[in-house]
This record gives C-alpha cells, structure tokens and sequence, in this order.
C-alpha cells in the first residue's frame, strides 16, 4: 500500500506492477517490451483505428454535421451559433438539430467554440476532427 493525496485526504492504495515497460530513445521510435515482447502499433494502424471507430460510432447526423462544419469552417471564421444557422440551411437540418450535434461532437472533442461564458469565440475544428472529416468526405460520404 501507497500512500496517495486525494484532494486534501492522503489515501492507501494499492499498486499492481505493469508487465509492459515503454522506453524512449532519442530518436523518434518506442520500443515496447511486453509479456510477448509484441511491437507497438504504428502510427498508421492507430490513424485507422481512430477513423474506423469514429465512422463506426458516429450517428449519421453527427457526420453529416462534421464534413459540412470542415467545408464551412475552412472557408469563413464564425461562432458556433453562426455555424449552426448556415448549417442547418445548407445540410436541409433543423437548427436544433445541428445544435444538438455540434454539442456532441464539441464533447467528443472534435469541435472547439464559444460557450455561455465565452460567447463570441469563433468555432474550430481539431486536427483530428479535420482529419476524419476528409477521411468521410473520401468514402462513400456525399456532401
């Protein structure tokens, strides 16, 4: 047993060794020993990953609200309120609709933008968002 600060308490735990150990060179590359002494994914195979989740998750409202925010967003700065009114007119969406969605993927983290306390702020995609916005754009997803 460890013990730990908790806020203001120190707390026991217990800790349980890790069988894999990550070591760092100096260069760029990870080298993972692990129980079966098996390689790290490559970028390439988490990439796919992320993307193959994303499309798999993702409701088809959410992904028509994604590649339509990359195409808008990449062309003119604007709020997420803006965002929403040119969206939901040009995806043929309710605006509550496109509101609701924009949340979500603001939770999910693909999306950044103004809030009660921050009104005015201009909306942005992340890089990953941009990144699985052209990956549906690419696949059988029509805008």
């Amino acid at each position: 047993m460890s013990p730990i600060s908790v806020g203001s308490h120190m707390r026991d735990v217990a800790t349980k060794s890790c069988p894999v150990v990550c070591v760092f060179s100096s260069g760029d590359e990870v080298d993972r020993l692990g129980p079966l002494g098996d390689d790290m994914p490559s970028f390439d195979s988490l990439v796919q990953a992320f993307l193959s989740l994303a499309e798999a998750r993702m409701t088809d409202t959410q992904k028509t609200v994604l590649v339509h925010s990359a195409e808008l967003l990449d062309g003119a700065p604007m709020t997420l309120t803006g965002l929403a009114d040119v969206l939901s007119k040009k995806a043929s969406l309710p605006y509550s609709t496109v509101k609701w969605n924009l949340k979500s993927l603001r939770s999910m983290g693909l999306l950044v933008g103004g809030d009660s306390k921050n009104r005015g702020r201009l909306a942005w995609l992340t890089p990953p968002a941009l990144m699985l916005a052209r990956h549906l754009q690419r696949i059988t997803w029509k805008t």
